[in-house]
């Protein structure tokens, strides 16, 4: 039987060390915003060739994570997986705070962002950008209807999570479909990119949920049984294998056609290499598994909690890296002849990123970590005590 679901106090001085630090740094990246506004983009690192910076990689990374984040809902809703059940507030309440953070940073990284209200009057269905406007807003929508049916209606909250569930699978494969239709960015340039964003966000969305889930009973002095963190432990597994996965098949059709030899030497080789190395097989599939599969590590609630932070490092770097070594290489204006210029004719670009390009991406998640404090306090999201169903074990451990 599921426990009472109940608000936190939040009263205690770590509460509002949190609420104040979150503020400070949301102060930061406004001020970093009204300072881009006022002087233009040309007190950032990015250029006429790296237009999409810090900022972008950010927005992204927190866009993919919101609708990872929904992966407890969605296992309990539409996979009928009854240990996450009582998480299915917080994941959707969780998804929605990553969703407005992400959005946040998009919106004011744009350079004009008093002129949002065009694209939406002059549409361009041809563009990915255009549906994505669509994607996120019924994101959004479909989000706080499935947390409201929770409350209120229950009778709706199969019918509201199912459809979010294909939703988020929809809206993710858009978010990556932004980059690996670009015919003219090799690096960008695939049919898998779509269903690379999917998997990592499977990742990276159920290792936020395992850090704050257990941040949050730790610190709030509350019961989580331990067979639920392994729980996530032995998903986390499993998508973690998909996503490696995934990037062997992604570089096993590249490197098959001769065209792509040279991007792809340069990616394992190049300029980026080391993030790709570090960051991308590191963070997102090597590391995390190596504490996951340890009988010892991968058998304690800190290995798993390891785990997952460094899969949530993970996923900014594997969006880093699609952003920043994807625009870096140099650009095939036109596909199939050949073309010559005197400005950076085949010269790979140069990015470093500026500080106030991180004070903006560290605004959005300060926004996203305040909207969450405060979502504890006053909604009951979490159960005060979470246990594990009667007589359910895990099917199998490192």
């Amino acid at each position: 039987m599921l426990s009472e679901f109940s608000t936190i106090e939040g009263r205690s001085p770590g509460y509002w060390m949190l609420i104040g630090i979150s503020a400070l740094v949301l102060a930061i990246g406004m001020g970093a915003f009204l300072a881009i506004e006022i002087h233009g983009h040309g007190i950032t690192g990015m250029n006429n060739q790296v237009v999409w910076g810090m900022p972008h990689v950010f927005a992204i990374t927190l866009l993919v994570m919101a609708s990872g984040a929904l992966n407890l809902g969605s296992m309990s809703t539409v996979f009928a997986t009854i240990q996450f059940k009582q998480f299915t507030r917080f994941s959707a309440f969780l998804a929605i705070v990553l969703l407005i953070g992400g959005l946040t940073v998009l919106l004011l990284d744009l350079g004009r962002p008093d002129r949002m209200l065009l694209p939406m009057l002059y549409m361009n269905f041809r563009s990915m950008f255009t549906w994505n406007v669509f994607l996120y807003s019924g994101f959004l929508i479909l989000c706080v209807l499935y947390l409201w049916s929770m409350f209120e209606y229950k009778q709706y909250t199969k019918v509201v999570g199912s459809t979010a569930f294909a939703w988020r699978v929809i809206l993710t494969t858009g978010t990556g479909s932004i980059f690996g239709v670009i015919h003219a960015r090799d690096v960008f340039y695939s049919a898998i990119t779509g269903p690379m964003f999917v998997a990592v966000s499977l990742t990276s969305g159920t290792a936020l949920s395992t850090l704050l889930l257990v941040s949050t009973y730790r610190r709030t002095g509350r019961v989580m049984d331990e067979k639920l963190v392994f729980g996530l432990r032995n998903a986390s597994i499993f998508f973690t294998l998909l996503v490696g996965y995934i990037f062997v098949v992604e570089k096993f059709t590249k490197f098959y056609s001769p065209a792509f030899y040279d991007v792809e030497w340069w990616l394992l080789t190049g300029p980026w290499s080391g993030l790709y190395w570090f960051g991308v097989w590191g963070c997102c599939v090597i590391f995390p598994l190596a504490i996951l599969f340890n009988s010892r590590m991968g058998n304690t609630v800190s290995g798993v909690m390891a785990a997952a932070g460094i899969t949530v490092v993970g996923a900014f770097a594997f969006v880093a890296h699609v952003l920043l070594a994807g625009q870096s290489y140099p650009f095939d204006m036109f596909p199939g002849y050949q073309t010559s210029s005197v400005f950076l004719d085949g010269q790979d670009a140069v990015y470093t990123p500026a500080l106030i390009e991180f004070a903006l991406g560290f605004g959005g998640i300060a926004l996203s970590a305040i909207l969450f404090l405060l979502g504890i306090k006053f909604f009951r999201l979490l159960p005060a005590k979470a246990v594990a169903p009667k007589d359910w074990d895990l099917p199998w451990s490192p």
